[in-house]
């Protein structure tokens, strides 16, 4: 711009010294004018004439000059213009191209976080892709540990059952030794009550109807019942509960030494059967009876 305005001035200051020369080459020209002889009208009209001719001419150059000068500023109007349109295109370049530096700087910024974020990304991914394997791997030693465990425990638990079964399976035999045992000697002993019994049987009076059956049931229960010495002077108290034909359909029993009502009640509920009247009377007393058993030893 600095450069533009020094041109226009140099041009702006010849075309001042082309006119200023013009006009003082003009004045020279007519004050060195040989005068001519003495003739008073003549000389007076050649020399408005040429006034004249100069003012014409002068008129002329001003309004050239003037003309110049205006075309001159016109043009260095068009160059300012053109010069200011030029910096500001220039500015307006500038502004372009800054933002695009700008833009371009962003762009390279975000393109370098954009490639740290990736690392970063890939980095993490690595890192959970290992936790993950650690989590897996993990995973499977645990539910190897566990099914190690397991298999120990069913193993053990087997073992247990097969030793408490062989146990169970023992003492099952044991009891049944001891109670074929303890029936052997029951059956020996009842066979001698029942022996006793038939002699007493025979010596005791007739009873009424129903001391008479009462008495029957005594004898059916001491004929099944397992007698030991320890029952001797001793005594149960039972209800029982009997169908129409002598069915026991309950036992209970009310008290009494706890040897002899578990052996009674035995003795009870095997005969199945205990002798009843078939008269009805007789059979309402007998129905549900309570009485004291005491065993003949």
């Amino acid at each position: 711009m600095s450069k533009l305005r020094i041109a226009l001035s140099i041009s702006l200051f010849l075309h001042i010294a082309v006119v200023v020369a013009l006009l003082i080459s003009g004045h020279f020209s007519m004050s060195n004018e040989t005068p001519e002889p003495f003739n008073p009208q003549p000389i007076i009209e050649a020399k408005v004439i040429d006034e004249n001719q100069l003012q014409e001419q002068v008129q002329k150059v001003k309004d050239e000059q003037k003309a110049k000068r205006l075309k001159e500023e016109s043009r260095v109007k068009e160059l300012e213009r053109r010069a200011a349109d030029a910096e500001k295109k220039r500015k307006q370049q500038e502004s372009e191209v800054s933002k695009l530096k700008e833009e371009t700087k962003k762009q390279q910024v975000d393109k370098k976080k954009a490639e740290q974020a990736a690392v970063a990304a890939r980095e993490k991914q690595k890192q959970e892709k290992a936790k993950a394997k650690q989590l897996e791997d993990d995973r499977k030693r645990k539910e190897l540990e566990k099914k190690k465990a397991d298999d120990q425990a069913r193993k053990a638990k087997e073992k247990r059952q097969k030793e408490e079964k062989a146990l169970k399976e023992a003492e099952r035999k044991r009891q049944e030794a001891k109670e074929k045992a303890e029936q052997e000697k029951i059956l020996d002993e009842q066979l001698q009550a029942e022996q006793a019994t038939r002699q007493q049987r025979r010596n005791k009076q007739v009873l009424t109807e129903v001391q008479k059956y009462q008495a029957l049931i005594r004898q059916t229960i001491q004929r099944n019942l397992f007698t030991d010495d320890a029952m001797k002077g001793k005594s149960c108290r039972f209800n029982i509960r009997l169908a129409s034909n002598g069915l026991v359909i309950q036992v209970k029993e009310l008290g009494g030494d706890p040897l002899v009502c578990r052996a009674g009640k035995a003795a009870i509920l095997k005969a199945v059967e205990l002798p009843v009247s078939s008269e009805p009377d007789v059979y309402e007393q007998l129905r549900d009876i309570n009485f004291t058993f005491a065993p003949e030893i």
